[in-house]
């Protein structure tokens, strides 16, 4: 009796090891264990958060339709979550969390900050979720933190246009620049004023009289642009780091009464921007393909997704937009 007694005891035992070993290891791969399987997709498409920097500027709705129509035709949930207050990094930050929180597949983020927001990214990949950047870089330590980035070469694109609007003036005539540029936190002013300054370098005829963000406001420009025409009698040339500051510049010189002083450029190529170069109000933008850099950043999560390869840069955009050209472009957008 003891002899079948302590039998069982050892039956029941072993039973209950093997239920424990079964049950760590079902606790195991449900934390995220290593695995030779893949990981178990999700049922539905999936669920991308998109973060621009603002919901109301033209250039951001025409990237914004543009990944939302694209996800919607293969199969990507795409949901907008934009700073309510334009150009505001923290409330980039919140919906950063908001979209960790939720456990999203996957985060395409314009950053207003690109060193600030680089905690929450590193916080997303840590969750697991990859990120993507589109039209601004994140100044991430490590760039596999960054799944890829759709957009245009800024540092080039302000070079160029700036070469352009250099050319436009005579030889041997001096050229007294204003810069109305954007937000000096984000890589895009960045890099477009390092392009400019190239440029300045190149040209001993220019003279920068003065510079000062806009925050890529038209409003902001405007009332800059007024001060600027009070403080400085000779202006040849206002470079804008965006169609919407460039418009708001010119509206403040066209009160003034001063547009046969000087020209105006703007950077974007969006409609606004195009139809000002055709109506002679300003000389020149540049196309940043605003909608490809959304359709381009949705077809990457998906491709991801979908277990291909996706390059560390998908370059859109690039080209100097003049009265010649600007139609063709506009027509781009148009269709």
């Amino acid at each position: 009796m003891n002899i079948f007694g302590g039998f069982m005891k050892k039956i029941v035992s072993t039973a209950m090891v093997l239920a424990l070993a079964l049950t760590l290891g079902i606790q195991y791969a449900n934390a995220g264990g290593k695995s030779d399987a893949a990981p178990a997709k999700k049922k539905g498409n999936p669920q991308v958060t998109m973060i621009l920097k603002d919901n109301t500027s033209p250039g951001w709705r025409y990237l914004a339709s543009a990944a939302l129509a694209t996800g919607k035709e293969i199969g990507v949930d795409v949901t907008e979550h934009s700073p309510l207050q334009s150009q505001n990094a923290n409330e980039q930050m919140q919906s950063m969390e908001d979209a960790i929180e939720k456990g999203v597949d996957a985060i395409i983020i314009a950053p207003v900050d690109s060193a600030g927001i680089v905690p929450a990214i590193e916080k997303a990949k840590n969750a697991g979720i990859p990120v993507f950047t589109s039209n601004t870089r994140a100044f991430v330590k490590n760039p596999k933190d960054i799944v890829t980035f759709v957009g245009v070469e800024n540092e080039p694109g302000g070079y160029n246009i700036a070469k352009y609007m250099f050319g436009l003036f005579p030889q041997g005539k001096d050229i007294n620049l204003i810069i109305i540029d954007g937000n000096r936190s984000g890589q895009t002013t960045l890099d477009r004023i390092a392009g400019i300054e190239r440029a300045i370098k190149e040209d001993s005829r220019v003279k920068l009289l003065d510079s000062q963000e806009a925050k890529f406001s038209r409003a902001q420009a405007q009332e800059i642009m007024e001060n600027f025409l009070v403080k400085h009698k000779t202006i040849d040339l206002v470079l804008a780091l965006n169609d919407d500051m460039a418009i708001g510049a010119y509206n403040s010189i066209k009160a003034a009464g001063r547009l046969n002083e000087m020209k105006i450029s703007g950077f974007d190529g969006t409609p606004e921007g195009l139809q000002a170069v055709l109506d002679g109000q300003i000389s020149a933008t540049l196309n940043q393909d605003l909608p490809g850099q959304g359709s381009e950043a949705v077809k990457a999560v998906k491709a991801l997704l979908d277990g291909k390869s996706v390059s560390d840069w998908i370059k859109v955009g690039g080209e100097v937009c003049i009265p010649s050209n600007a139609q063709q472009f506009l027509g781009k957008l148009k269709k």
